[in-house]
């Protein structure tokens, strides 16, 4: 059985330099230097660049770019550096779309997710009938595809080894612009949350309760998939992203934390689904834990911020997490922002918008 595991680093964490012998490949061993790829630079460790809101957005409505206007400031440094309040001040703040998070669970009462919630229209709370028809009894919120689990609960447990992880990317990515703790970067997009893991609290997910949750958060209205997890990949898995592009689904997926120059699947994927993020601390610089995009240009790589990453966390508090998986949210945000903005977007463009408005970084 193959086997994901969720891809935060650990907070202190400084750059592990340990290779497997499939990522062979090492900052130490590889030449710095970029690809010219059409008008964009492209670089191994950094694909393409940081993401751009505001370019990107402008581009789904066949603009150039929005004005600048003035950072939020303090923790919210992440939503200023991808430049989402430029999205915001035209508008556009991800209303009407709906943002799948497969991870360990979303704590759906925090106060600053709360109302960001999804809710399924066609199932009636409580009545034990799946009235939709959907193959899921009362699965209001999402739904727990973990390893012998297979119920409704999408609350993060309690005993989790990584119960955090979850509820902080879903706060990157839809945290609500209400003077609480953090702000999303899409604040009023919604929030399917999708849980993985085992019955005993590992973060332990098999490939085929991956494509099974790809598929629900498909068949469910999803239009943006945040997938912070990374394993070596399975035909299962391929299957259900390409299943998710045929159904102009948007995925999204974290690189990796082992500072390898080749992304874990399902990121590594993205060569033809979705696109593959890795992490820029708020200095523009790739820490040397974040996993690149090797020297394949046709691998749609950015890069976004994943370094002390200011989030929600359960129980109604806030916290610092690092790693690819902190910066994948970003960009699914951002991909959220294009879908409210303009709702015949395809993933494609999407992914094209992206890519060709990203910026430079500088390399560790």
């Amino acid at each position: 059985m193959e086997q994901a595991e969720f891809t935060k680093a650990n907070p202190s964490h400084k750059g592990d330099k340990r290779r497997s012998a499939s990522r062979s490949l090492s900052r130490s061993s590889q030449p710095r230097r970029r690809i010219q790829a059409g008008r964009q630079l492209f670089n191994p460790f950094s694909g393409y660049g940081l993401v751009d809101a505001a370019e990107s957005v402008a581009r789904s409505l066949n603009m150039t770019n929005f004005s600048n206007v003035a950072d939020l400031g303090g923790t919210n440094w992440g939503v200023d550096l991808v430049k989402a309040p430029e999205v915001w001040n035209r508008g556009y703040t991800g209303q009407g779309v709906t943002v799948a998070v497969i991870d360990s669970g979303v704590d759906i009462t925090h106060p600053d997710l709360q109302g960001n919630i999804w809710i399924n229209s066609g199932e009636i709370a409580g009545d034990g009938i799946d009235n939709d028809g959907n193959g899921y009894i009362d699965d209001i919120h999402g739904w727990n595809f973990g390893i012998g689990q297979n119920n409704n609960n999408v609350m993060p447990g309690t005993s989790d080894p990584g119960q955090n992880h979850g509820t902080h990317v879903a706060g990157t990515i839809a945290a609500r612009n209400n003077g609480l703790g953090t702000t999303g970067v899409a604040p009023d997009a919604k929030i399917m949350a999708l849980r993985l893991g085992d019955v005993s609290g590992n973060n332990i997910v098999n490939s085929g309760s991956l494509a099974t949750a790809i598929r629900y958060a498909v068949d469910n209205g999803a239009k943006v998939i945040n997938m912070s997890l990374g394993f070596s990949g399975s035909p299962a898995l391929q299957s259900a992203l390409a299943y998710a592009a045929a159904n102009n689904v948007m995925t999204i997926s974290a690189s990796g934390n082992e500072g390898s120059l080749n992304p874990n699947a399902p990121a590594v994927y993205a060569t033809q689904y979705g696109i593959s993020v890795g992490a820029v601390n708020r200095s523009r610089v790739v820490p040397t834990f974040s996993n690149g995009s090797s020297l394949n240009r046709r691998l749609q790589h950015v890069v976004a911020p994943g370094v002390q990453v200011y989030s929600t966390l359960p129980g109604g508090s806030y916290g610092l997490n690092q790693g690819t998986s902190m910066a994948a949210p970003h960009v699914a945000g951002v991909a959220a922002l294009m879908y409210g903005a303009n709702p015949n977007l395809t993933p494609n463009q999407v992914r094209q918008f992206i890519t060709t408005s990203a910026d430079a970084v500088r390399i560790a």
